[in-house]
């Protein structure tokens, strides 16, 4: 509910949001800028008598005096030409500084943009309504950030997801209370001046008038002395001439009048709770007298600027590409297999779409929908597959949100079987978590299954490519899954430097040094706008595209960052296109690739220690932070491998980082030599310090096959447990990372 609303209000008064709130963010200036520029006085010991007496023997037709929120006097007084005038006034003296000088026409065009857009008073009620938006926008944003969090205590967790996602959080983070104070005051403001809000100002009952005689000193009045200036608002002077006319003090506390013959107070009366409140609100939303505050909520407001874009773009992406415009898309009652897609963000269609593709040409009449369409009674339905990702708290995605109920309304087993494939990242807390509870859901009901649960981590085209082989071979058919997916601009990296490892165990493995190749011809805006050889580093991946084929192999960079060369740890692979084709490079050959974001697996920042767990060419990037790691950060890598005198991936390396301090400590385990061991036991092995380390706030970082970052999963529950954690608080917090093929 959260996110659906919150997408379409946003998108429907983004435009007048952003108004709104950037005139309101340059607006906040002002109170600042007046504080700077205003003559601001101290009067602590003065009285509003002192004041009064001084202006008066200065001023013979001084008509009102003023204490701005700034803590300036000004005073309106008639001049010799009968003019009215507005200047400052000395607080001890009476003596007049200067005139008071408007704000000028930028002042005043922001004002009326922010108040009306040059509307009038239909301006303002749209302003009023881009107020109300906003509170909308406000607190259902509020709902997604602790939803995705995981909880109110998580809110403030490292975010996770794409840039533009992480800078829409932390943007909201930003914005989010002085957002809600905005708009919330500016809907009381607007309520106020089309008096569907009702402020009563202090007033007097019976109008009260001086006592005949002399008219005295306004500095020798007993009820004018009582009142502090610092207490002041406004003081109207008694009409010149007229010496039954008293004078009318505004102060913090209410309204007093005063006898302008005896002194005597004649009358108080207290501020009113509406008008108390009035004020608060007014100062909160301008800044009057609150100018850093003010600027606070006008950074907020100014946060929105971007908000609104970034958030836009988070909407485009999560827009299905063409997923629902299935070719051949049978209907439902005459397919032989249904596919149900359940997508937040539009991606997983993409699979389905590759899915439905391959079964088609394999023969079959394929039907695939959103799963909200399900339904129990296919008529000719022999298998139904559900391709399911995962939102938020471990939610259901939007087109799936009515599954789990309608599973369970089932009554009697239906006579198709099933599988389920999830779709999801490992750097979530809750991995996947609705395609467990669609598969926990379907095994009460459905017992006949066609495959396992299988999860695929972070839309990898290989593990769907590896589930459709085992598909294929569960249906009877060949299947083969090429999932193309769009593919930024490669370019060319030439081959300088290789290392061969595990060649005398059978288990060959390449650490391969590539430069990225000038790109000729480029044209000189090109080469403004985006550097040739952009900076790589050891959180990224380098994709490489293997001969004949769209489907990109990543590979972690193991090398320090450089706009120059990259270094890469490869495994030959039985049959394996792309790992054989790279480890029959020779120096001076060159290959396609193009480098990707891989910001989920990146250190955590800060000088915390940080424990890296690695086996085989899982090192690779392990080895990249370790060589980045100038500024000399506590760093223990526990890696494991088979023999040491011959996979003993960067050996030299290591020593060298270990002597000038980049890795602090090295422990190693080797599975066919010497005392066997997997990288799993040493962490056992040294259980209490690594739990001293986790209890003052260390991270860890995890790289390797599967198999290997479960047991160490398991390794390091059993340490956090006595301290109240799990890995799942580290993962939300940003302390876990894992990058797991």
């Amino acid at each position: 509910m959260w996110r659906r609303f919150h997408s379409v209000a946003g998108l429907a008064a983004m435009a007048l949001v952003i108004v709104l709130a950037l005139s309101g963010a340059a607006l906040s200036v002002w109170p600042m800028l007046n504080r700077i520029n205003d003559p601001v006085q101290a009067t602590a010991g003065l009285t509003v008598a002192e004041l009064a007496g001084a202006v008066t023997a200065q001023v013979p037709e001084a008509d009102k005096l003023h204490r701005t929120p700034t803590g300036a006097i000004t005073l309106d007084y008639t001049d010799a030409d009968m003019l009215p005038q507005t200047a400052y006034v000395d607080a001890a003296s009476g003596a007049i500084l200067g005139p008071v000088t408007p704000p000028g026409p930028v002042y005043a065009f922001l004002k009326t943009l922010h108040r009306s857009l040059f509307l009038g008073d239909a301006g303002r009620i749209v302003a009023g309504v881009g107020a109300a938006a906003m509170v909308l926008l406000a607190l259902s944003g509020a709902g997604l950030l602790v939803s995705r969090a995981g909880g109110w205590r998580r809110v403030l967790d490292r975010p996770k997801g794409s840039r533009s996602a992480r800078l829409h959080v932390y943007l909201a983070r930003l914005a989010l209370v002085g957002l809600i104070v905005s708009s919330l005051t500016g809907l009381w403001i607007v309520g106020v001046e089309f008096e569907w809000i009702t402020v009563t100002p202090p007033q007097t009952e019976l109008y009260p008038t001086s006592t005949a005689g002399t008219v005295a000193n306004p500095a020798d009045l007993a009820g004018l002395q009582a009142i502090p200036l610092s207490d002041l608002r406004d003081l109207t002077f008694p009409f010149a001439g007229d010496a039954t006319d008293v004078f009318t003090a505004h102060t913090n506390a209410g309204l007093t009048l005063v006898d302008q013959v005896s002194g005597a107070v004649l009358e108080t009366v207290p501020n009113t709770a509406s008008q108390t409140a009035y004020e608060w609100i007014y100062a909160l939303h301008t800044g009057q007298g609150l100018p850093l505050i003010g600027l606070i909520l006008g950074l907020g407001a100014l946060a929105v600027a971007l908000i609104g874009p970034t958030g836009l773009v988070i909407w485009w992406r999560g827009q299905p590409k063409g997923g629902r415009k299935i070719a051949h898309n049978r209907p439902a009652q005459t397919a032989d297999i249904v596919i149900l897609v359940g997508s937040e963000g539009g991606t997983t269609w993409g699979f389905a779409q590759t899915l439905h593709a391959a079964l088609t040409t394999a023969g079959h009449k394929v039907h695939t929908a959103p799963a909200n369409s399900f339904r129990p009674d296919y008529k000719q339905a022999r298998h139904v597959f559900f391709l399911a990702a995962t939102y938020g708290n471990g939610n259901a995605p939007a087109s799936a949100s009515k599954l789990l109920a309608r599973i369970g309304d089932m009554t009697t087993p239906p006579t198709w079987s099933w599988a389920v494939l999830g779709f999801g990242d490992r750097a979530f807390a809750h991995y996947c978590q609705f395609a467990k509870d669609l598969e926990e859901a379907l095994t009460r009901v459905a017992p006949r299954t066609v495959l396992p649960l299988a999860l695929i981590n972070r839309q990898s085209p290989q593990a769907f490519a590896s589930w459709g082989a085992d598909l294929g071979a569960a249906l009877g058919i060949p299947l083969t899954l090429d999932h193309r997916i769009e593919l930024p601009q490669t370019r060319e990296y030439e081959l300088i430097d290789k290392r061969l490892y595990g060649v005398e165990i059978q288990e060959p493995t390449a650490v391969l040094r590539f430069r990225a190749v000038a790109t000729p011809n480029r044209s000189l805006w090109s080469r403004i706008v985006r550097s040739d050889r952009p900076v790589v580093g050891p959180s990224d991946l380098l994709g490489i595209l293997p001969p004949e084929s769209a489907v990109p192999r990543y590979y972690s960079v193991a090398s320090a960052p450089s706009s120059d060369e990259v270094e890469i740890c490869v495994k030959r692979q039985i049959g394996g296109i792309c790992s054989g084709m790279l480890h029959d490079l020779a120096v001076g050959d060159r290959v396609q690739g193009f480098v990707k974001p891989n910001p989920d697996f990146a250190p955590a920042p800060g000088r915390k220690p940080i424990i890296l767990v690695g086996a085989g060419t899982g090192i690779a990037p392990l080895m990249g932070m370790i060589r980045a790691n100038t500024a000399q950060r506590n760093m223990h890598l526990f890696w494991g491998g088979r023999v040491p005198t011959s996979d003993f991936l960067y050996e030299d390396d290591l020593k060298t980082c270990q002597a000038d301090r980049r890795l602090t400590s090295l422990t190693t385990a080797f599975s066919r030599s010497g005392p066997r061991a997997y990288v799993q036991d040493r962490l056992r092995e040294q259980a209490g310090d690594l739990a001293q380390m986790l209890r003052r706030g260390a991270s860890i970082m995890v790289c390797g096959g599967d198999a290997m970052a479960q047991a160490v999963m398991a390794e390091f529950d059993a340490m956090l447990v006595p301290m109240g954690l799990s890995i799942a608080t580290l993962k939300a917090r940003g302390q876990y990372a894992e990058d797991v093929f």
